[in-house]
């Protein structure tokens, strides 16, 4: 069956576009054992390089995160576009794992038509067949859904390529800017600029309003920003200090931190009634709340046992469980979508490293090996972390996959970037 593609469009506010502070991937680690991948030039029906144009795009998708090695066009000894003149053995003597092969079809509506098939040739078995269609215009669209197809094919994970990432960014002293960009680095935008800290940016489940901490009145207060009409409003309420939001996953609640009488504690935000209520009463300092995938449980960060350490909250009946118990120092965690994990900040010493936990076990497994490692993202799929660090004095942005294999970054030609927030997936 035909799948129509729908794009649906975001408008943001833009203020001003700063070129120089778009980010973009560089692996720099790769594994020696990566399944190699063959994205053939997809044949053209009519006269015009928009076949291999989108295979381009595709492979560069695949091969962002150095999750594949790619066969390059030069080194194919044939280019199929069909099942019936692909031919295994010309793959197998190149030790390639995968092949994506397809072409492209004008319809009477003057739209493209699409139709690709993903082969495992260690198998000789055929993945995937999809179809897709839309405008030329919409290229890049449409090789990001192909891509994310291909990519469940083979690795049974969600493809995470038409995700976004907000950031803020410090171009020069005393000039705040947020920004949000593709997952790639691409179609950087500008969301909101002040002279004041912009802090915390946190993505509401449908993709539609981004929550973050602003300072611009003095004290640190919570925006709502609509990303489509670029309408702000604030949480009013009682106490001076409300920091760190994160949007609950089925979009009822923002948790956040409130300080009354000078000590931080965990509340809750109604975005229906907008009613506040408080979840944690201690006299430690209680921040950095993180909602699991089903919306039931919080983790947090506290010093309640004399060293900052991550503590589970289950929100019907207010049982509060330590976590962490290795280490001097363990902050901002962070679910991973099985709800089973969670990545974090651990410290020993004075050097912080991301790290990850399974919740039943006391083992605390680092992933970084940078030293001033702060504010993880997950991606929606749970296999790749970007995280902020510094070096140079200068903050950017790093990652890696989950179990090791490739590590990148995403540098920054002037300023310094900190605090990447990872977008839900589009449904």
């Amino acid at each position: 069956m035909e799948i129509k593609l729908r794009l649906f469009l975001v408008i943001f506010i833009i203020f001003s576009l700063v070129s120089s502070a778009q980010l973009k991937i560089e692996i720099s680690k790769g594994s020696e054992s990566l399944p190699k991948i063959a994205i053939v030039p997809f044949k053209s029906s009519f006269a015009s390089t928009t076949g291999d144009n989108l295979s381009s795009l595709v492979e560069s998708n695949l091969i962002l995160f150095g999750e594949f090695d790619k066969l390059s066009k030069s080194e194919m000894l044939s280019f199929p576009h069909s099942e019936e003149n692909f031919y295994f053995r010309d793959w197998k003597v190149l030790e390639v794992d995968y092949a994506v092969i397809g072409n492209l079809l004008i319809s009477d509506a003057n739209d493209l038509v699409i139709n690709y098939t993903v082969i495992d040739i260690a198998l000789n078995k055929i993945l995937l067949k999809g179809d897709i269609s839309g405008k030329n215009s919409d290229l890049e669209q449409i090789s990001k859904i192909i891509s994310n197809r291909v990519y469940k094919s083979i690795t049974g994970l969600k493809g995470v390529f038409n995700t976004k990432l907000a950031y803020i960014l410090n171009p020069i002293k005393d000039s705040y800017m947020i920004y949000i960009s593709d997952i790639d680095g691409s179609d950087e935008k500008l969301l909101f600029k002040s002279s004041s800290p912009l802090m915390s940016p946190s993505w509401s489940s449908d993709r539609k309003k981004l929550a973050y901490v602003s300072f611009e009145k003095g004290y640190p207060e919570i925006f709502i920003q609509n990303l489509t009409s670029g309408k702000r409003s604030y949480i009013e309420t009682l106490g001076m200090s409300n920091s760190a939001p994160v949007w609950s996953p089925n979009s009822k609640y923002i948790s956040f931190v409130m300080s009354m009488s000078g000590n931080p504690d965990i509340y809750l935000y109604n975005l229906r009634n907008k009613k506040i209520s408080r979840l944690t009463t201690h006299y430690g300092i209680d921040t950095e709340p993180a909602w699991s995938p089903d919306s039931k449980k919080i983790l947090f960060t506290s010093n309640r046992s004399g060293s900052p350490q991550i503590y589970e909250l289950t929100i019907s009946s207010g049982r509060i469980k330590r976590i962490t118990l290795d280490g001097d120092y363990n902050a901002r965690a962070r679910y991973f979508p099985n709800g089973k994990d969670i990545v974090l900040v651990h410290g020993n010493n004075g050097i912080f490293h991301i790290a990850t936990k399974n919740l039943k076990k006391r083992f605390i497994n680092p992933i970084s090996k940078t030293s001033l490692d702060e504010s993880p993202t997950i991606s929606p799929n749970g296999n790749i972390i970007i995280y902020a660090t510094k070096k140079d004095n200068q903050g950017f942005l790093a990652g890696s996959t989950i179990n090791g294999r490739s590590k990148f970054t995403l540098p920054v030609k002037e300023g310094s970037v900190r605090e990447p927030a990872w977008s839900p997936l589009l449904n």
